[in-house]
């Protein structure tokens, strides 16, 4: 796989092939890595399993909890992971983030902010994931780049040694940590309002209110030529560890 910056929303995951074959990818949301209610356990199980399969994990918000800060009225001391506690807790957070994270390297394509992180952006003035994935790639040598609140992935899939546009294909992922809640509709109803500010959108992904699903909006289509075509669309709601 070779990453791309193409813009400051839009990633692009560039990925040969030579037939029909398939690419496994982790995608996962609202970690809360260093909240000590985190099933860390289960999250690295999943880490562990995407590093042996050569999938490419994909963290789309609130990566972090960051809730203990001295500013942040939410706080309590009683809610902290020993490991963290000390006069300079974010960078006690950011560097044993940096380093559990370190064997993923190479694996671990993106983290887009959530609300946890913006939070603590516009309250502390300190830009979290930045400094994780800093520590990251100065010190392990990670690929890891940093999105924000939302944007956008492209996985180009190309055959190498032609100069053939017919042998490229292309899925556009937009992503939102999260803007609608859930209580009555579990989210579902978002799917819908992602896919009309996203058109150009193949998968729709979003976190931040803990619900799981996976739904398809259809939509038609209208190619060049007159054709007319049925597309599907997937909204997947990623839920937390």
């Amino acid at each position: 796989m070779e990453l791309r910056r193409l813009s400051k929303e839009v990633l692009e995951i560039r990925i040969p092939y030579s037939g029909v074959e398939s690419k496994p990818f982790l995608l996962a949301s609202d970690i809360h890595l260093d909240n000590p209610k985190c099933d860390r356990k289960l999250f690295f199980s999943h880490l562990d399993r995407a590093k042996a399969d050569g999938a490419g994990v994909l963290l789309f918000g609130d990566v972090l909890c960051l809730m203990q800060g001295k500013r942040d009225r939410r706080g309590s001391k009683a809610s902290i992971r020993p490991e963290h506690l000390g006069a300079n807790y974010f960078d006690l957070v950011f560097d044993e983030s940096a380093d559990i994270l370190a064997p993923y390297g190479k694996h671990l394509l993106m983290m887009s902010n959530g609300n946890h992180e913006t939070a603590v952006l516009n309250n502390q003035e300190v830009d979290p994931l930045a400094n994780v994935i800093q520590r990251l790639r100065d010190k392990h040598d990670a690929i890891t780049e940093h999105m924000g609140y939302q944007g956008w992935v492209r996985f180009t899939f190309y055959q190498p040694n032609t100069n053939s546009t017919g042998k490229i294909r292309r899925c556009n992922l937009f992503f939102h940590h999260g803007a609608w809640g859930g209580i009555v509709t579990k989210g579902v109803m978002g799917g819908g309002r992602y896919a009309a500010i996203a058109p150009d959108a193949d998968i729709m992904v979003n976190g931040h209110n803990h619900e799981r699903s996976i739904v398809n909006h259809p939509c038609y289509r209208v190619n060049e030529n007159g054709k007319v075509r049925l597309q599907s669309r997937f909204h997947a709601q990623l839920g937390t560890y």
